[in-house]
């Protein structure tokens, strides 16, 4: 049988957001960078290896609150993420203004390794204005990161990266019920034999041309998502970027015909969750991958 799992994807090597990844030393000064993507090599003017194995204050300055520094440490102390409007410092000495959040990247026994740090650059210093520094201040950095990562220069992958025993054993069922010439139908899923699963289920419809349609979307999705994506079409989400890699989940399962587990990360700049997620293909009377069953379980909230 072919892997059900996803060939490593340098999903964050995409994001538009600056993102770095910290070791979580206890103490702040031993938190060291293990990763940069792209956006922050050129947000900052820092290469790749130039910041790998820097402080994690790298972009602190002499503007550089440190009240603010010494508070976030408490609440990320607390195991909670944060997210402030942050003055920094590029390669060259020039300023910026960002909106930076932080949060623990959480094991599967709930404690974390790794901090992610995410920003987006709002007004330059010299050309900001109060009201509109106020106005991006209040907003939230919105991120969805499908998973996983490829390899952290110091080693192995995060250890969060494993499946939902739930999920195994959807999959073990989707086995059981697949016919020996391609996917299960549709309708072999009755609620009965779905009640398990029911609130943490969505199924799209494989659409002409690649595109992909919510006909259903779990209660417990919402939850975790934050909105209803029922009826709505994946190409056309945002950002569209990002949601590109889901979409090639998608593809795969499709192209397949297998089942593929595809976790993502999650981090909306309020907190901070990993999703397991398993896609599974369903067919119809004169179509071998009419649908996709899709069912997500969110492993840690912050």
């Amino acid at each position: 049988m072919p892997s059900l799992y996803m060939p490593v994807q340098p999903i964050w090597e995409v994001s538009p957001f600056s993102i770095a990844i910290v070791g979580y030393d206890r103490s702040p000064e031993d938190r060291k960078i293990v990763y940069v993507n792209p956006a922050f090599v050129k947000s900052t003017g820092y290469s790749t290896t130039e910041a790998i194995g820097k402080p994690a204050r790298l972009l602190d300055g002499p503007a550089t609150d440190q009240a603010a520094v010494e508070e976030h440490e408490t609440v990320l102390g607390k195991g909670a993420a944060f997210t402030w409007p942050a003055k920094r410092y590029r390669k060259d000495g020039s300023e910026y203004l960002a909106q930076v959040t932080v949060a623990p990247l959480l094991e599967p026994d709930g404690h974390a390794v790794f901090l992610i740090s995410m920003e987006t650059e709002t007004l330059s210093s010299k050309h900001s204005d109060g009201a509109a520094d106020r106005q991006r201040d209040s907003s939230l950095i919105p991120l969805t990161l499908p998973m996983p990562l490829k390899e952290f220069p110091a080693g192995q992958l995060p250890r969060h990266l494993s499946s939902h025993p739930e999920l195994i054993a959807l999959r073990d069922l989707w086995t059981s019920i697949s016919a020996n010439d391609g996917p299960p139908r549709r309708t072999r899923f009755t609620l009965e034999i779905m009640k398990r699963w029911a609130g943490h289920l969505s199924i799209a419809a494989v659409l002409p041309g690649g595109r992909f349609h919510f006909r259903l979307y779990g209660t417990e999705l919402e939850r975790v998502y934050g909105r209803d994506l029922t009826h709505a079409y994946l190409d056309e989400l945002s950002p569209a970027d990002l949601w590109s890699v889901i979409i090639l989940h998608y593809q795969t399962v499709v192209k397949t015909r297998q089942p593929l587990f595809a976790p993502i990360s999650i981090c909306n700049g309020r907190w901070y969750s990993e999703v397991s997620r398993l896609l599974m293909p369903l067919s119809s009377d004169d179509c071998p991958v009419a649908f996709i069953m899709g069912a997500d379980y969110s492993r840690h909230t912050v």
